[in-house]
């Protein structure tokens, strides 16, 4: 089993959190999905928009309850999705942060290295003149 180094551990990880992300937009997009058809169910059964059709003393059957139980499982998962994606958003932020100061350290180290040859050379002339 290989060994990860820790840029390529938070790479994997920021990858995984904005693959996560995408799932919560397509939740997103299926949550939006229920709810329209939940909405569409109760006016096709009822004849009007009436999301709690109980309330109004209508007998309650199955098919008159289907439509309000699509749309707030359809807003459960809106709302979940949304929650959701923002929360990977912000670890993905967080995992990208620390690959950019882990390879500005390592990129410091190394322009310092090779920035200091060219300007100490006109001093080593000199010593040796």
């Amino acid at each position: 089993m290989e060994a990860l180094s820790y840029e390529d551990w938070l790479n994997r990880r920021a990858d995984e959190s904005s693959h996560n992300e995408i799932m919560s937009f397509l939740m997103v997009i299926l949550g939006i999905n229920i709810s329209i058809g939940g909405l569409i169910v109760t006016i096709l059964t009822s004849g009007e928009p009436n999301i709690f059709p109980f309330l109004g003393g209508q007998p309650v059957s199955f098919s008159i309850a289907l439509g309000p139980i699509l749309t707030i499982v359809g807003f459960a998962l809106t709302s979940a999705g949304f929650v959701l994606s923002f929360y990977h958003d912000r670890r993905r932020s967080w995992y990208l942060g620390e690959i950019h100061k882990a390879t500005a350290y390592e990129q410091k180290k190394k322009s310092k290295s090779k920035a200091a040859d060219p300007v100490l050379e006109p001093y080593i002339r000199q010593e040796e003149a």
